[in-house]
């Protein structure tokens, strides 16, 4: 750049100034005064900005001869670091304790505020001095601008269609959950500077496994350290019930207590209590934690998070393969900052997060990871990878049978890659359909060998769905027979009987899905502060948008209209996976008919992926606008260019998923049936011969009578999940186990696990000493309608005994 244009840009720069300089001083005499007229501290601050503006209005006649020195890296960098010194200033004086400090804010914003703008402008000049402004690239940027125009006229087009329509923000009775929970506004402000410093990493290193390795590790270990430092005490809802006494333990419930107790059943060697069990592979994976960690839960919890911390780390490598590094930094730092909001607000609002014994995150981990291997597949048509992503989809469905619906997706998609009818394109295509088989097969064959039928889920999910396919009584499963009958053969008459009614609410419940995730990205609403409770706008949300909202969703529209013009252009179909992965989910959410929160955690992220890639693609573009070169910032295109795979790599590959495939089998043999010896007559004697049972007054006569009456319980089991409650307390849920419904008496309620399942509640005023957890007992007690009454609960390893009202009592 010669000196007469380095003189004209510092002219403007300085002219700017003043013009800034002045306003700052307007907003400042705009503060009211104190008491005693202007502080000494506002003096100063209007002092400074009077000096700026009188030297700026010099400077900008004459510039001084500083101008005309070489701008050097170090410059660049010192003005740099003012840049995110003084934005970070004016953050924290604004949010961190609002109460306190909104005074200081007041008076000192003005003169924060011409800082940042004076370093901004300085930061431009200084950049464009050293590198020069290439406009080139403009030029070369015209066909993803029109991919952008197009993508963006589209997604207008479905924000329009759900404004007429109402489709996707009309409550449906069956069932309708809120959105999930939101990005942070300035969280998602951290995840971008994340992106710019990974984009300045590549500048300086280049593509290496090694960084990218190195920044992978790093992603991983941040969202463990940020999710495990959320305190177990903070996470109280209905799957995460909170801690109580007797025990301290942050002990699961409703559907986590399912799969929990699941674990448990295969402990005591009472295989998933003799039935066919929802999502097996969640339960055998939590029945690993409990070999590992035993019954402390917070082990297991922390174990559950170093597993699901991998989700960032698939968000940076799927964000990278189909963009740049900083896309992936974008996407991986978003996700970590959402489920820390989640687990901060998961004692207010309904959540799924990474302390919940819950299988909505496990299935994003293993959408996510399919999606990355089916990308690597299709664009590099690379065998191993086509091996990896079939195994994976096949293991989803061991956790969300609904996943089927990615198989379609992924076909369609190897047409539309594989152009060329090349052989290769088939043999590939078989791969990837037997890794699926080989996954499934074995659970298929368990399932067949106890129920005579193919079946890869628990019969009573299919009885949730054909509940769903009625006008009245949806959910409620008891009024559901499938005896006989095809489930898609129910859902496929009701749907030709009505079918502008099924494909009304398939329709809203899947919008409902992707409005859910355009919700994860921040609105403009109340903000407290960084200290303060986190407003949860989302719960109330009646679908509507104040006009500055509308904007905003508006601009994150385009945004996310020029990360799919991104991805289009870089891998062409292979970058719209994401897209296809998250909508098949969502169109499956409509056929089930639910929507909202955890329902929407598989497929609710594509928003904020592309969000993540049109925000790389910008800060790519201003990057190649001062000089920096496209594979500095992009990986080499690979495609077609696969590596030829060894052929010890197939059966490996195959033999490791045909193993995870068929650990729910195998783990109904790590223990032999814990009480097939225990008979009534046999519990009898052991209860009353006990020297704390004999230390209560009870005899062996009473015992006898008492478990001669008709409605006598007596058994020998495991103890789970024993809670105390005070009179009127429980457990608030939808559908409370009858052992935690608010009743009218103190009591303790607890799980007896043995070939069956037992809802068991002991009366007692106090908070029973000694009462474990995951513990041998004998339980003597009344049959009701849905519980039994506990009279006399006896640990018989611990030698411990627990009498409840009227042990010796017949009963009623």
């Amino acid at each position: 750049m010669g000196a007469n244009q380095s003189q004209g840009l510092w002219r403007w720069f300085f002219l700017l100034a003043a013009l800034e300089a002045g306003a700052a001083t307007t907003v400042l005499l705009a503060v009211p005064r104190e008491a005693g007229g202007y502080s000494l501290g506002r003096g100063a601050a209007l002092a400074f900005l009077m000096l700026c503006m009188l030297c700026a209005a010099v400077w900008a006649w004459k510039p001084p001869g500083l101008v005309t020195v070489p701008a050097g890296r170090h410059a660049i960098l010192w003005c740099a670091s003012l840049v995110l010194a003084v934005a970070t200033a004016l953050f924290l004086l604004r949010y961190l304790d609002p109460e306190r400090l909104l005074q200081y804010y007041q008076r000192l914003s003005a003169v924060l505020w011409f800082v940042l703008a004076l370093s901004v402008q300085a930061l431009l000049i200084l950049l464009i001095r050293r590198y020069g402004l290439h406009t080139d690239g403009i030029m070369a940027s015209k066909g993803l601008l029109r991919s952008a125009g197009i993508a963006f006229g589209v997604l207008l087009s479905a924000l329009g269609l759900v404004t007429v329509t109402r489709l996707g923000v009309t409550p449906d009775a069956a069932y309708w959950g809120e959105p999930g929970i939101p990005i942070l506004g300035w969280q998602l402000c951290i995840a971008v500077l994340g992106g710019l410093g990974v984009l300045l990493l590549s500048l300086r290193f280049g593509h290496s496994a090694k960084l990218d390795a190195m920044l992978a590790t790093a992603i991983w270990l941040f969202a463990v350290a940020i999710w495990l430092s959320v305190p177990l005490q903070v996470v109280q809802n209905s799957f995460y019930a909170p801690i109580r006494p007797p025990t301290g333990q942050p002990f699961p419930n409703s559907d986590a207590g399912y799969y929990d107790s699941m674990a448990h059943s295969l402990l005591i060697g009472y295989p998933y209590q003799g039935e066919i069990p929802s999502r097996p592979l969640y339960i055998a994976f939590l029945t690993v934690l409990h070999l590992v960690a035993g019954e402390r839960y917070d082990l297991i919890i922390a174990g559950q998070t170093l597993v699901l911390a991998l989700i960032p780390v698939v968000f940076y490598g799927l964000g990278s393969y189909l963009h740049s590094r900083s896309a992936g930094a974008i996407a991986a730092l978003a996700a970590i900052g959402r489920e820390w909001t989640s687990l901060l607000v998961s004692s207010e609002t309904r959540v799924s997060n990474t302390k919940t014994l819950l299988v909505d995150l496990p299935t994003l981990l293993a959408l996510l990871v399919c999606c990355f291997f089916a990308a690597r597949w299709l664009d590099r048509k690379e065998n191993r990878s086509g091996l990896i992503a079939g195994g994976t989809l096949g293991l989803l469905l061991l956790l969300r049978t609904q996943a089927i619906a990615v198989l379609p997706i992924v076909v369609l998609s190897w047409l539309l890659a594989f152009r060329a009818r090349q052989r290769r394109r088939y043999v590939q295509l078989v791969a990837f359909l037997a890794a699926i088989t080989l996954s499934i097969l074995p659970w298929l064959v368990h399932n067949y060998l106890i129920g005579g039928q193919l079946s890869i889920d628990a019969p009573f999910q299919f009885r949730i769905i054909a509940s769903q396919y009625q006008y009245t009584g949806n959910l409620d499963i008891d009024n559901v027979d499938l005896e006989g009958k095809s489930l898609l053969g129910i859902l496929t008459t009701f749907a030709i009987r009505d079918p502008k009614f099924v494909f009304g609410f398939i329709a809203n419940h899947a919008l409902a899905t992707q409005i859910g995730g355009l919700l994860a990205l921040p609105l403009i609403h109340t903000y407290n502060g960084l200290l303060a409770d986190v407003d949860l706008y989302w719960v109330a949300w009646d679908g509507s948008l104040s006009g500055s909202n509308w904007l905003l969703v508006v601009g994150y529209l385009g945004v996310i209209a020029a990360g799919m013009a991104a991805a289009w252009h870089r891998k062409r179909w292979v970058g719209m996976l994401p897209l296809a992965f998250s909508v098949g989910y969502s169109a499956t959410n409509g056929i089930a008919r639910f929507s909202g929160w955890r329902y929407d955690l598989p497929a609710d992220w594509m928003a904020y992926f592309y969000f993540a890639l049109g925000t790389a693609e910008l800060m790519a573009f201003l990057a190649c606008l001062f000089g920096a070169r496209g594979d500095q910032l992009f990986p080499v295109g690979e495609d077609g260019t696969s590596r030829p795979a060894r052929r010890i790599e197939f059966p490996v590959v195959a033999a490791l998923f045909i193993v995870i495939g068929m650990l729910p089998w195998l783990g109904e043999h790590i223990a032999a049936p814990r009480y097939a010896d225990a008979g009534p007559p046999g519990l009898a004697t052991r209860l009353s011969s006990a020297a704390a049972v004999q230390a209560l007054g009870i005899s062996a006569a009473d015992i006898e009578l008492a478990a001669a009456s008709p409605n006598a319980v007596l058994e020998i089991g495991r103890v789970l999940y024993p809670r105390f409650f005070t009179r009127g307390n429980g457990l608030a849920s939808a559908h409370p186990w009858p052992a935690y419904a608010p009743r009218d008496f103190p009591r303790l309620g607890f799980l007896l696990l043995n070939q069956d399942r037992h809802e068991m509640i002991l009366p007692a005023r106090q908070i029973p000493q000694d009462f474990e957890h995951a513990a041998d007992a004998i339980v003597l007690g009344c049959a009701n309608a849905d519980y039994i009454e506990a009279r006399l609960v006896l640990f018989p390893d611990a030698g411990v005994a627990h009498r409840g009202a009227s042990p010796t009592d017949p009963c009623p």
